[in-house]
């Protein structure tokens, strides 16, 4: 008798957990603040590098989201230009000068979030984000690395077929090598944070 109820287990298995499957997508736009975080002070030749404030970004793309057996499985990618600031100050005769530039780096974002959802309505979900470099319009970064990993954690509500997401992105991998700031070259440690909030519209 144990044998027959292993074996319908086994089998009712698949069956349940198609039962219990459903997957949509849609589209998504969004924006929030950003900024280079500089893991160290940067100085050469009495100069030295400090963070900026932070700037506005921007997102927009898809998403698809299934779940199965209860687990939220949400893979998404868009379109990302972040807005940062790079100011440095250099001492020359007893008198410190200021240089502040604002640029942006683009940007491709593909984060595979996992998570779960309370109240049929509340979704909780985190996971990595792969980066890929998209092109950029300043004159800081002498060569951006190619793609950066990071990771992604936040919370989200759907109602019917809206739905809005807040979350925090941290970086892993540094954006850049190296900065390249009035002449001069710097070796450099930059990560990206960021706050986001977007809004979403399922299609199916």
């Amino acid at each position: 008798m144990k044998k027959v109820l292993l074996i319908f287990y086994i089998l009712a298995l698949p069956a349940a957990a198609f039962a219990q499957f459903s997957i949509h997508g849609g589209l998504k736009l969004g924006g929030g603040v950003s900024q280079i975080n500089f893991k160290k002070t940067i100085t050469q030749g009495g100069g030295v590098f400090v963070p900026g404030d932070a700037r506005v970004s921007f997102h927009g793309g898809g998403f698809l989201q299934a779940k199965v057996l209860g687990i939220l499985l949400r893979p998404e990618i868009y379109f990302t230009s972040i807005g940062s600031q790079a100011i440095f100050e250099s001492q020359n005769v007893q008198q410190v000068q200021t240089q502040v530039k604002n640029y942006n780096i683009n940007r491709i974002d593909v984060p595979v979030l996992v998570g779960f959802s309370m109240l049929k309505v509340l979704r909780v979900n985190g996971g990595p984000v792969i980066s890929a470099t998209a092109g950029n319009n300043t004159t800081v970064n002498q060569k951006l690395n190619s793609a950066t990993i990071g990771l992604q954690l936040g919370v989200g509500l759907d109602v019917g077929k809206l739905g809005i997401d807040a979350r925090y992105e941290g970086s892993f991998s540094k954006i850049s090598n190296e900065l390249t700031f009035g002449g001069f070259t710097f070796p450099a440690d930059q990560r990206i944070r960021q706050y986001m909030v977007s809004l979403s519209y399922r299609l199916f």
